[in-house]
């Protein structure tokens, strides 16, 4: 207390320098502060001016125009320490597929503006906007009293016109600084443009957060419509994100975001634009239209909104694709250069056929959640029946082709559609159970280890492994006694597991390890040596499945898939020939590891599965050799299949996003996943197709076989089921005619054997 005193006596005591010379020498001080910035803005204003000149032109030309267009910010800033020049993508054929912008930057006209996203704008930041030149006392006071009375920052006191002067000519930061040098810019902007040009040069041009720039951008990336398309709500929306993205963005904070609309829509009404019921009622609209979930404390946690094809792609007919080949370019070049370097990609990829790959795959997936939707309409308001609707939401997909030989990616479409909120890649970022699409593995496993041929019988019956292990068939039925051919062909479980059993697991789990190329820790924590891997039970991504099988249409090499050709810089300079590294890398493997599958046995499961039982075409037809193998996990959780043509191996996968969840009974991968195969498949082959599949030559014979005996098919034409070119190992051959089918000889009363 005693210094207290002594303190207030000295200022008593030396009133006038404390309440005149200190005061009056501050003054003076900040006097002279601002006075040097404006010296400052003098000499950069008329820099500034041409900067802000230019960016007009642009708004005059979509006046012109009538419509809305896309700028660089190196358009407006010729001063950018880095050119603007986006990174381009381009298919195998030179079409381009992919442009990367570090910023997604539109602007439109002012018509497209919508009048109540100004009337937003003007209530809730500048309620003097029509009426002040630059600068607004009342702005300044009304904000002090609105933020005290919310106990935050509410309002700003800067007015729309500073706030351009800042964006435009500042570095953005708080600073006493700033606000002086953008107060002198806001006043001599008034000088030289009207209110609606600086209105909408501020609109087009403020930040909204992920990249986006403009109203139009905003409105796209939140809505995915146009400015000009959007509600009321949705442009109160759209002006509570101006203040800060980073935390009234609904993408980054739904719950901030909603409640800043409402405020902004009480600013609305308090400065008589709306009615406080009107208000109300286009509120709860908006809640519903946009499917806005809370929770039990009324906090916002999920919606629709941002849920579209946004990105700062200008052009994207590959995005999942696109995104991948985007990530393994930072890794390589740097973010910077990425997004202003002006690379130049040459991909694998066939931008037809990638067209293709997107269309069918959207329209299985399209396929799989309208089920659940009709059984959520049949089920209605049941617990089963939100079940099936929530499915409904979360059905996704991949589709991958690869050249089997060369490991060329031909078309990849990660999932329904990529969006704000939707990023994740189905291709390689999801690892799901393959179900019997695993199958042919084990087969040619056991097949080169000479432990079965085409034609070695096996009983499908109830069976019950060692340590109690007891798998069901797909239909739950037993065909007891068949042949290799039939159960691989079949796809029949009981079989499956026997031949594992009877073969091992090491060549199956060697040849794995070696197509995929995985370090051993890593193949060890991923696979188990149980029997249920005879049914897919341990995770594949579907680029990886994609490789497992195309080791065996290439007859047994090693081959490494990739997207990057090569990379040139914005002189055309090639700084990156992946193509090349990645050919040489697939020429060391092949010269170290050798064949990963003996090619004999490659070629008797491509015979084997060439046009499979279950008509997976759909009923199509084509002039050249087709063949696949489907999979469908426990539960139906995933479907599959794995398609042949000579020259390209495609893999397709549908499931539910949030993993082990059934697609429904009978949803299997020939009923869910085969389609979009077909689908694809009839689009890029319509003017032709790639031939027959190149089979061994060598070590390898042919057997016109009976299908129920796996013997010879009998010569006299006794045998019902025959295939005519069953492929061997030479040697292994059935080598006598079959005893099932044989005809009755002349007063012979005698059943024919095993009948």
């Amino acid at each position: 207390m005693t210094i207290i005193k002594q303190i207030i006596k000295w200022i008593f005591s030396h009133k006038k320098i404390v309440f005149i010379y200190i005061p009056a020498l501050c003054s003076f001080l900040l006097s002279l502060y601002i006075f040097i910035i404006y010296l400052n803005w003098k000499q950069d204003r008329e820099k500034a001016m041409a900067v802000l000149s230019r960016y007009k032109k642009l708004i005059d030309r979509t006046e012109e125009l009538r419509k809305g267009q896309i700028y660089s910010y190196s358009d407006v800033d010729l001063t950018a320490k880095v050119v603007d020049i986006p990174t381009r993508i381009y298919d195998r054929n030179n079409e381009i597929i992919g442009e990367f912008f570090e910023q997604k930057r539109e602007i439109v006209p002012f018509s497209y503006i919508p009048e109540w996203l100004v009337k937003g704008v003007i209530a809730s930041e500048d309620r003097e906007f029509y009426r002040h030149n630059g600068i607004s006392y009342k702005g300044i006071l009304r904000a002090f009293f609105v933020n005290i009375a919310h106990f935050g920052v509410a309002q700003g006191g800067s007015t729309v016109t500073q706030q351009l002067g800042k964006v435009l000519f500042t570095d953005m930061v708080r600073s006493l600084k700033r606000k002086v040098y953008e107060t002198f810019s806001a006043i001599d902007i008034e000088k030289l443009y009207d209110k609606q040009d600086i209105m909408s040069m501020y609109l087009n041009l403020i930040y909204f957060g992920n990249g986006a720039y403009g109203v139009e951008s905003a409105a796209k990336m939140f809505f995915g419509t146009s400015v000009k398309s959007l509600s009321e709500v949705e442009c109160a929306m759209i002006v509570a994100t101006i203040s800060s993205p980073r935390i009234y963005s609904p993408l980054l904070n739904l719950n901030n975001s909603v409640k800043k609309t409402r405020r902004i829509l009480e600013s609305l009404v308090d400065a008589g634009y709306l009615k406080s019921a009107a208000a109300e009622y286009r509120f709860k609209q908006f809640i519903k239209k946009w499917d806005i979930k809370f929770d039990g404390e009324n906090r916002a946690l999920s919606s629709l909104i941002g849920r579209f094809v946004y990105s700062t792609y200008r052009v994207n007919r590959s995005p999942f694709f696109n995104e991948s080949i985007r990530r393994i370019l930072v890794r390589k070049f740097g973010e910077e250069v990425v997004k202003k370097g002006g690379l130049t990609v040459y991909t694998t990829i066939e931008a037809e056929k990638q067209d293709a790959a997107v269309k069918s795959l959207r329209l299985g997936i399209e396929n799989q959640r309208n089920y659940h939707s009709a059984l959520a309409k049949k089920l209605g308001n049941s617990k089963n029946g939100e079940l099936e609707l929530r499915k409904s939401k979360k059905i996704e997909g991949a589709l991958v082709s690869m050249n089997p030989e060369s490991g060329e990616i031909i078309s990849y479409a990660g999932g329904y559609e990529f969006t704000v909120s939707s990023q994740l890649d189905h291709v390689e970022q999801v690892e799901r159970s393959p179900g019997s699409s695993i199958k042919p593995v084990i087969y040619a496993a056991a097949i080169e280890n000479r432990d079965i041929t085409a034609s070695t019988i096996f009983v499908d019956e109830k069976t019950v492994f060692k340590g109690g292990y007891a798998p069901s068939n797909y239909d739950s039925t037993f065909e007891g006694r068949m042949i290799v051919r039939e159960a691989l062909r079949k796809s029949v479980n009981i079989v499956a597991v026997k031949v594992l059993e009877k073969t091992g697991y090491d060549r199956s789990f060697e040849i794995i390890q070696k197509s995929l190329d995985l370090p051993g820790d890593e193949f060890g924590r991923r696979f188990r040596k149980t029997l249920s891997f005879a049914l897919g039970a341990y995770e594949l991504s579907p680029l990886e499945n994609a490789v497992l099988h195309s080791t065996i249409v290439n007859g047994g090499k090693f081959v490494k898939p990739y997207g990057i050709r090569f990379v040139k810089d914005y002189n055309g300079n090639i700084v990156w020939n992946n193509e090349e590294a990645v050919q040489a890398d697939i020429s060391e493997a092949r010269k170290r590891i050798g064949k990963i599958i003996d090619p004999v046995s490659c070629s008797i499961i491509l015979s084997i599965l060439i046009d499979p039982p279950y008509s997976p075409l759909q009923g199509r037809k084509f002039k050249f050799d087709t063949a696949a193998k489907t999979g469908t996990s426990s539960n139906h959780n995933d479907a599959w299949v794995a398609g042949y043509v000579k020259d390209m191996v495609t893999v397709v996968w549908i499931g539910n996003s949030e993993g082990a969840i059934s697609l429904g009974n009978g949803r299997s991968g020939g009923i869910v996943a085969v389609p979009v195969w077909a689908n694809y498949l009839a689009e890029i082959y319509r003017k032709g197709g790639p031939g027959n599949f190149a089979l061994a030559e060598d070590g390898i014979s042919r057997e016109r076989i009976c299908l129920d005996s796996g013997e010879v098919a009998g010569k006299n034409g006794e045998c019902p089921r025959v295939f005519p070119g069953q492929l061997y190992y030479s040697g292994t051959e059935p080598g006598r005619y079959c005893r099932l089918h044989v005809k009755e000889e002349a007063g012979d009363k005698t059943s024919a054997p095993g009948r």
